[in-house]
């Protein structure tokens, strides 16, 4: 089986797309729009799926190390998602970044599945694994956020400027904040419009 590149060109705007392997799979929604974004993948049966009305503005997403090939990886970006600027960074087999809709994510954005380089104890096992980063539906990311590996951020929450999240969450609706990122207010909802418009909206 060959590699299958499916997007529409005409919404990619000064794209950089390069693999090295075999049977890797980009699927790029033709409703989607990609401005400098640029996606590496080094190694085989890895998939990105970017669905439809998705945004995405100078993002780096990067899949495995010229030395270092990597397999079977999944990234799927869900409708109605937008990136100021990110990186996402997957470094070891098996690994996933899934990431839901309708979340906003703002600038400078890391989301690293990876510790990139090896931590063991003293028997010579790897305890810095790197599996998975499960971003929910409708989730707002904060500027200088960071992601790490093996966290979960469930729906309609939001992360807060310049936190770092370390660890898994599971109630929905609240705002996580700090270093590392902990639950500081529950029971919230987010909207996409400036707290100006929201006002006058009610009024």
């Amino acid at each position: 089986m060959v590699n299958k590149f499916k997007y529409f060109i005409s919404r990619l705007i000064y794209p950089k797309i390069k693999q090295k392997g075999n049977n890797n799979n980009l699927e790029i929604s033709k409703n989607s729009y990609l401005r400098k974004t640029r996606i590496y993948i080094y190694g085989s049966h890895n998939t990105i799926i970017i669905k439809d009305r998705t945004y995405l503005h100078n993002v780096n997403i990067k899949i495995g190390f010229p030395d270092c090939p990597i397999n079977n990886c999944k990234i799927i970006i869900d409708k109605d998602t937008s990136f100021n600027s990110a990186n996402i960074q997957l470094g070891e087999s098996g690994s996933s970044v899934l990431i839901g809709e309708n979340c906003m994510f703002s600038f400078g954005i890391e989301i690293t599945c990876t510790d990139t380089h090896s931590i063991t104890d003293f028997e010579g096992n790897l305890i810095n694994k790197g599996e998975s980063i499960e971003i929910g539906d409708n989730v707002w990311i904060g500027k200088n956020a960071i992601i790490l590996k093996n966290t979960k951020i469930p729906n309609n929450c939001i992360v807060a400027q310049n936190s770092i999240v370390t660890n898994k969450f599971y109630k929905d609706n609240c705002i996580l904040a700090g270093i590392p990122a902990k639950i500081v207010k529950e029971n919230i909802l987010w909207s996409r419009k400036r707290p100006q418009q929201y006002i006058d909206n009610k009024e």
